[in-house]
């Protein structure tokens, strides 16, 4: 039997080939595995029963490479290791704070150029006072904090991981069997990577045929460096949704939206998507959507996903096809009540390039093709996109390139000479005047240099 030391020592030895993950991670499987093994002394022996059975599947990545076939045995282990240990979490947890307690996750594991890729999410349902009574009796409530993170790829090849807290409120609207639901949410927002902050209010609304939600963002920061030459913030705008249940395994999903836009500009895109999901098999999924109704720039997707999440059971759960439709005299249950909110998912952000970097990639243009000693000659600073301020910047003359370049101090005063590009604008112009040099026999060139006003 192992000890909960072993244990610990090989989870730490897991998490350091996992390292895009591993300060969340470390936390989450160590946290896990402790529960784990105060929950089921006898667990350890099963864990590796199932490992060496999971890790018969790695046959032919170990053919392949020692690294591949490491990540796939270390990918075996992690998933037998946090699914067991959210199991137990569960069943210690709704000791603990009650039968409605409860922790659902989402999260999968792939292979990644540098260990292996955790993705997805998971949240923790902490039941609060009071809401005993069951759908259907007077007073039916419930009251909720929600804690949770999502950890997503962001378009460049790297992880962000998003993390969520608030409360949860939630009540039949009448005494009458099956009366519908109405919540009441608000959660704050924090990514872990840049530090964006957004607060989410919002309400949902649960009834025999699906569940509509209202959710407004509101940024609680500013823009933030990003990866480099780059900046970014968290967006603001409201989504407005709609989810049928057509038949238990298909639901039709619409959304309606408004939010800034993810160029940093101050402009706002409105617009809505549908999306049919169809899922035969917990863990087969199928989706065909449309994004972009109403702004004339739409896309059309379809995916296929196959996933075996953490914390599932022993049991494989059969396939169902495309379901049955809802029962005409069904009713909200007390599980509706407890319901996780499912509509906070990873922060939008809108990205543009810093105004180091702007000025950096800045161009410099004569507006002269030649210009005489002692005159002034004119140029145009020009921005690879709009200023999103005001940016202040020093141009300087510089000896151009060639044979006969020009001489500091003799043809040009070398000492800079400040102008400022307007927000919104990509130009800027400035004028500087040449030293009178009667001496000189022969055109000279001349060049020029842009840098920011820290």
């Amino acid at each position: 039997m192992m000890k909960e030391s072993d244990l610990a020592s090989r989870v730490r030895d897991v998490l350091a080939f996992v390292s895009p993950f591993r300060w969340i991670a470390s936390a989450l499987v160590m946290g896990l595995a402790t529960v784990s093994t105060m929950a089921q002394a006898e667990s350890g022996g099963r864990f590796w029963e199932e490992y060496l059975t999971h890790a018969s599947r790695c046959e032919a990545a170990l053919n392949d490479t020692a690294r591949e076939g490491t990540r796939c045995l270390l990918g075996n282990g992690l998933n037998l290791l946090v699914g067991d240990g959210l199991r137990h979490a569960n069943i210690y947890g709704k000791r603990v704070f009650g039968q409605h307690f409860q922790v659902v996750s989402s999260v999968t594991y792939s292979p990644a150029p540098d260990g292996i890729g955790l993705q997805g999410g998971f949240d923790v349902v902490l039941p609060f006072a009071g809401a005993t009574r069951s759908v259907g009796s007077p007073g039916a409530s419930s009251l909720f904090f929600q804690q949770g993170i999502t950890r997503s790829w962001d378009g460049a090849g790297l992880f962000r991981n998003d993390l969520r807290h608030g409360m949860v409120r939630r009540f039949q609207l009448s005494n009458a069997p099956g009366a519908d639901i109405l919540g009441i949410s608000a959660f704050h927002l924090f990514n872990a990577e840049r530090g964006h902050g957004v607060v989410a209010p919002g309400i949902d609304y649960t009834g025999r045929w699906g569940v509509g939600s209202f959710r407004y963002f509101v940024p609680t920061t500013g823009w933030r460096p990003g990866r480099q030459g780059q900046e970014e913030r968290a967006l603001k705008g409201f989504e407005f949704g709609m989810r049928f249940r057509l038949t238990t395994t298909l639901r039709l999903n619409t959304v309606g939206y408004r939010w800034e836009a993810e160029d940093g500009s101050e402009r706002w895109k409105t617009g809505a998507r549908v999306n049919l999901d169809w899922r035969p098999h917990p863990w087969l999924k199928f989706d065909a959507g449309y994004d972009g109704i109403g702004h004339g720039k739409g896309s059309a997707n379809f995916q296929a996903a196959l996933y075996v999440p953490f914390g599932t059971s022993s049991e494989r759960p059969r396939w169902e096809g495309l379901g049955v439709a809802p029962e005409e005299d069904s009713q909200q249950s007390v599980s509706d009540l407890w319901q996780p909110v499912d509509d906070v998912g990873p922060i939008r952000l809108a990205k543009r390039k810093s105004v180091a970097a702007l000025v950096s990639d800045a161009r410099v243009r004569f507006l002269q093709d030649a210009v005489d000693s002692g005159q002034a000659v004119s140029l145009e600073v020009e921005l690879s996109a709009a200023a999103p301020e005001d940016i202040r910047v020093v141009v300087r003359l510089v000896p151009g390139s060639g044979n006969n370049p020009a001489v500091p101090g003799e043809d040009f005063v070398d000492e800079p000479v400040e102008t400022t590009i307007r927000k919104g604008a990509t130009k800027g112009r400035v004028s500087i005047r040449l030293l009178r040099n009667d001496a000189m026999q022969e055109s000279r060139s001349l060049s020029a240099t842009v840098s920011l006003i820290s």
